[in-house]
């Protein structure tokens, strides 16, 4: 009976906390919407620019050579990589005094050759005029004394050949510096024996100086200007314009130029790049100058789209998509970038003029979400 009235006991407790048991409140949940800002497409013409990265280099690089052979008997005072030498200068001199023995024996044999030949000529007028007027001589007196006139002009117009050749060697044994210049290389010293194509000098012209900047094949080819009437008919690109550019050294953003677009210089199957050179203009007094081996980032102005869109660049995905919003639901459109530059993305079509793109950056959204737009322009975050 004991158990029985436990166990009845039991029952009931059980009974009347179940009767006391209240039901969970029911609570109406609906859509969460997501807060995004838009942009209102709107079709406009843009002009692009085309980036890439060079190094500075001078377009005139002389290496200066012997011409003559001898003993260096000269070298310039101060001469060492990285001195500036005026054009004109005297560089190295060559052992001169052979060269000018031989010029002055050309020149006294010359001068004495040239006496002969006044008195051979001297000589055929006469005994021309006595064959001819006074009928006094022969025929072949005559054509014996054009013959030593001839010989002996013969013999002058080679020795003054000879004479300019030594006059040259004479002059190739002083090197003189071709345009002002830098040294960039020295391959001899003073009491050497060179001979001639010996390289003795490198020279560099500083004031002369280009950029080769390496480009996506892409963009050369659709976005860079070039004239009309080029040379693709003869299987290559057509002319460059010679468009301003902008060029900022890699190191110092301060150390800056300006240049031109030039031409185009090869293309690399490889990379699938294209090599343009740009000439960089002179620089300013006031300006630290952008000088041979600095590496550079250099800005092209491209062609000018019509009838395009710019969205903030982090409006479009990474696989070219772009959200819309339309009756306050999340829409996907694929687009089609033309480029991507300066935080911004030139969508050239999959939009209308009117759409309202969302630029608020959104991770995987579901199609067709419920969206709150609270305010237009770039997201800040």
């Amino acid at each position: 009976m004991l158990c029985a009235l436990i166990l009845a006991a039991g029952i009931g407790g059980f009974m009347l906390l179940k009767k006391m048991k209240r039901p969970p409140q029911q609570v109406r949940t609906g859509e969460r919407p997501l807060a995004v800002r838009v942009v209102e497409a709107r079709p406009q013409s843009v002009t692009v620019h085309v980036q890439g990265y060079g190094q500075v280099r001078s377009r005139t690089v002389v290496p200066l050579s012997a011409e003559v052979s001898g003993r260096i008997t000269f070298v310039r005072k101060r001469l060492e990589a990285g001195d500036v030498i005026n054009r004109g200068e005297v560089l190295l001199r060559i052992d001169e005094r052979d060269y000018q023995a031989e010029y002055t024996a050309a020149r006294d044999r010359l001068a004495i050759l040239r006496r002969d030949l006044k008195l051979a000529r001297d000589e055929f007028r006469r005994v021309q005029s006595l064959y001819e007027r006074k009928k006094v001589g022969t025929l072949s007196a005559v054509e014996k004394a054009e013959s030593a006139l001839n010989s002996v002009a013969d013999r002058v117009r080679d020795l003054e050949k000879k004479m300019e050749l030594a006059r040259l060697r004479l002059e190739r044994c002083r090197i003189r510096a071709p345009f002002t210049c830098r040294v960039t290389e020295i391959d001899v010293e003073k009491d050497e024996y060179v001979t001639p194509g010996r390289k003795l000098l490198t020279l560099t012209d500083d004031f002369d100086l280009e950029v080769v900047v390496s480009l996506d094949s892409r963009d050369a080819v659709g976005l860079l200007r070039y004239r009309a009437g080029g040379s693709r008919a003869r299987g290559w690109f057509e002319v460059a314009e010679p468009v301003a550019c902008d060029i900022v050294w890699t190191e110092n953003q301060q150390v800056r130029g300006s240049g031109r677009l030039d031409r185009v210089v090869r293309f690399d199957p490889r990379t699938r790049t294209v090599f343009v050179a740009v000439r960089l203009d002179p620089p300013q007094a006031d300006t630290f100058p952008l000088v041979d081996g600095m590496f550079c980032r250099v800005t092209i102005p491209g062609r000018t789209l019509d009838s395009v869109f710019v969205l903030p660049r982090q409006a479009v995905s990474f696989e070219n998509t772009v959200y819309l919003v339309r009756d306050q639901r999340l829409h996907t459109r694929k687009v089609e970038v033309v480029r991507r530059e300066k935080g911004r993305a030139i969508i050239s079509a999959g939009l209308k003029a009117g759409d309202r793109v969302i630029t608020t950056r959104l991770e995987n959204p579901l199609e067709n979400s419920l969206v709150r737009v609270i305010g237009g322009g770039t997201d800040s975050r």
